[in-house]
């Protein structure tokens, strides 16, 4: 295989990063050139994505990638997260800023919105997990303003559609990121036009839907002079919603496996070829995404590490400053908390005060309280390690399926106690890497769209010949099993 170099951007909730990755006999290296902050704002009106602070860090990545590495790349891609989308209108300007997916403007939307049309036929035909972030809803609650920018923008483009339309000039929309609006029809792959009809959206504003893989067009000769880039080099549409790449980078080896994407958001699921809508599919709330090769990621979307991330930020702010690494140390040297919360709680899902909500919680329920900073952060482990339970219990149920494994991918798996506590709540081995899972799988999207490699499957061989993955096998599944009538008791008051 002939030498092939690529940029990838990955943006998280907390941060982005510039990686360059190299492709060769097999093998792939990866440079980070440039990590940022991924900005958003808050004013009296809501809580904003800076996107165009965002997009300068990006310019300032592809510049130090051409000074370390040159003008000539294969390619350039792009991966976020879901749900947000930038507003332009016919002269391609923004009309606001994206708002964030923690806006509180979609409380209590979704109640109103399936009084226009009910869950069961919105399931039906999208099979979205219902979240009220999802983006049918946030499109719902600007039709609510006096103002309604709806009836004067030309396009909806999603955060990395919209990042990627500043670098190639295409307003096109990725379907794996277009999966996860709740107006996509799953099974059609298109736009549900009816839907969108009936919640009286405009349709001139949703672009034509791409495959993951496809090449937009070069980077602008505007771009390329700005950063020291070749004009000649592909911006590419891979996988952009960033689970969706997770899931490119998984290396699996047998058959029934389910994936863990873990960071700020925990995904779990599996991968089908057909959607699956079924009555206890929505009944348990699962999303039917879109994956790489006509893939569906049929998962559950889990509030992930933003408890750990938002206590975290609470006791810096307040004097107290913990590394991550530190506040895992003190979890494990707590030992087990025999106290769990339920992070399907819409409290915590807001900002703010999460110590306090925590054990007000705790309270709320009869628990142990206790300040000590160690044990509220087990005490969020366990409850996330329970709530892997509980979603791959589910997934078995509704498909039939024993899951043999779980490959685990993304920033969380070092919290190597939250690993650990999933191989044993589980019950079964935790295969965990590659830890840059997400930007493994952009670049494997590139690398398949220009032919460097042939399929997913190859390249996941690649993924297996170049980082070395870790191996958990539960240790005290015995914990999880004796208390689980206990946690699930906890859920229900």
């Amino acid at each position: 295989m002939k030498e092939k170099k690529f940029i990838g951007i990955d943006l998280g909730a907390e941060s982005g990063r510039c990686v360059v990755a190299v492709l060769d006999d097999n093998k792939i290296t990866l440079k980070e050139v440039h990590r940022f902050p991924t900005y958003n704002i808050k004013d009296k009106t809501g809580r904003y994505w800076d996107i165009l602070a965002i997009y300068e860090e990006i310019i300032v990545g592809l510049t130090k990638a051409s000074k370390n590495f040159g003008r000539k790349f294969n390619g350039i891609g792009i991966d976020t997260w879901a749900v947000d989308y930038v507003l332009i209108d016919s002269n391609e300007r923004i009309l606001i800023n994206p708002h964030h997916y923690r806006d509180e403007r979609t409380d209590n939307i979704m109640e109103q919105a399936f009084k226009t049309v009910p869950k069961e036929k919105i399931y039906s035909r999208t099979g979205i997990q219902f979240v009220q972030f999802n983006t049918l809803f946030q499109l719902l609650s600007e039709k609510k303003n006096k103002i309604n920018l709806l009836t004067i923008n030309d396009k909806m483009l999603m955060i990395p559609d919209f990042l990627n339309f500043l670098l190639a000039g295409e307003k096109k929309t990725e379907y794996t990121n277009a999966s996860t609006t709740g107006l996509l029809d799953s099974v059609s792959r298109e736009w549900a036009w009816d839907l969108i009809d009936e919640f009286k959206i405009p349709r001139r504003i949703f672009p034509e839907i791409v495959k993951p893989g496809t090449i937009l067009g070069n980077l602008l000769p505007s771009v390329a002079e700005r950063v020291g880039l070749n004009s000649d080099i592909p911006v590419i549409a891979g996988a952009t919603h960033d689970t969706a790449s997770a899931v490119v980078s998984i290396p699996s080896y047998i058959k029934n496996w389910a994936f863990l994407s873990s960071g700020t958001w925990s995904l779990m699921g599996i991968e089908l070829e057909q959607p699956l809508l079924s009555q206890k599919a929505m009944e348990y709330n699962f999303s039917n995404e879109g994956g790489a090769e006509n893939t569906i990621r049929f998962l559950k979307n889990i509030l992930g590490l933003w408890p750990v991330q938002e206590c975290r930020r609470y006791w810096n702010e307040n004097s107290i400053q913990y590394s991550y690494n530190e506040l895992a140390g003190l979890a494990g040297k707590n030992g087990p908390a025999k106290a769990w919360v339920d992070f399907d709680d819409n409290r915590f899902y807001k900002e703010g005060g999460m110590p306090e909500k925590i054990l007000e919680y705790l309270e709320e329920t009869g628990q142990t309280i206790d300040n000590n900073v160690g044990f509220v952060i087990r005490v969020i482990l366990e409850s996330l390690a329970f709530s892997y339970r509980n979603t791959l219990m589910e997934i078995e149920k509704i498909t039939g399926k024993s899951i043999k494994i779980l490959h685990a991918v993304g920033g969380g798996i070092q919290n190597e106690l939250l690993t650990q506590l999933t191989a044993d709540a589980l019950g079964r081995n935790v295969l965990a890497g590659p830890l840059e899972g997400t930007i493994i799988g952009n670049i494997g999207m590139q690398a398949i769209a220009i032919g460097a490699v042939s399929d997913l499957k190859s390249w996941r061989m690649v993924v297996s010949n170049s980082f070395k993955l870790k191996m958990y096998e539960p240790k005290n599944a015995d914990y999880f099993n004796e208390n689980e009538q206990r946690y699930k008791y906890i859920l229900r008051h």
